[in-house]
């Protein structure tokens, strides 16, 4: 909706001290009217004596904030001085939004192909992983949440070896704690990592 708008030194205009307080009163109820209505500066006759006097629309004329015109009166300022929107100007603006809103409800309704990517786990088993996946290689205990004092077994080059890789020689026996978890390398029971109990 349109606001009635006027400019900032409307206060300290001549006219408006020549009219006084009152009819000022009217002035602005009527602008707010012809604002809504989209009426372009026109106040019908019945709106004016609705919310006014006639003593305070002779003085709006005298003062020349308003010219009499057939069926009302005329805001001469309305769209020259303090420049508010033509009827024209505001349908216009009302149809590009109803078009731009129109524009993203189909949008919404019929989404388009470009779609954001969304990862899918992969069928294919990588090199070296075993089908049980999760037990393939082991979080380490800041991840996992768990106080493990053991650290991972380190091959060769000093890098953690997966438990399926895990030399025979370097396999270690179950020593479970309170959670159940491999004392010795902070893991849960696996044979692959887990010497066979006797």
């Amino acid at each position: 909706m349109p606001r009635y708008q006027v400019d900032d030194s409307f206060y300290d205009d001549l006219a408006v001290s020549r009219a006084g307080t009152a009819a000022i009163g009217l002035y602005f109820r009527c602008g707010v009217y012809v604002a809504r209505h989209l009426l372009d500066g026109f106040v019908p006759s019945e709106v004016a004596t609705q919310y006014g006097t006639p003593e305070w629309t002779k003085r709006l004329t005298d003062a020349g904030l308003w010219e009499t015109v057939p069926g009302g009166h005329y805001m001469p300022r309305y769209l020259t001085v303090d420049k508010n929107p033509t009827r024209a100007k505001v349908e216009d603006e009302r149809k590009l939004k109803s078009e731009r809103q129109q524009r993203w409800l189909e949008k919404q309704r019929n989404p388009t192909s470009e779609k954001r990517r969304v990862s899918r786990r992969s069928s294919r088993q990588s090199n070296g992983a075993s089908r049980d996946g999760p037990e393939d290689a082991a979080l380490p205990p800041s991840l996992t949440g768990r106080k493990g004092h053991a650290r991972a077994e380190r091959g060769a080059a000093g890098m953690p070896q997966s438990p399926l890789l895990m030399p025979v020689d370097q396999q270690h026996s179950f020593a479970p704690d309170s959670n159940g978890t491999c004392l010795t390398c902070g893991l849960p029971k696996t044979n692959r990592h887990h010497q066979e109990s006797a």
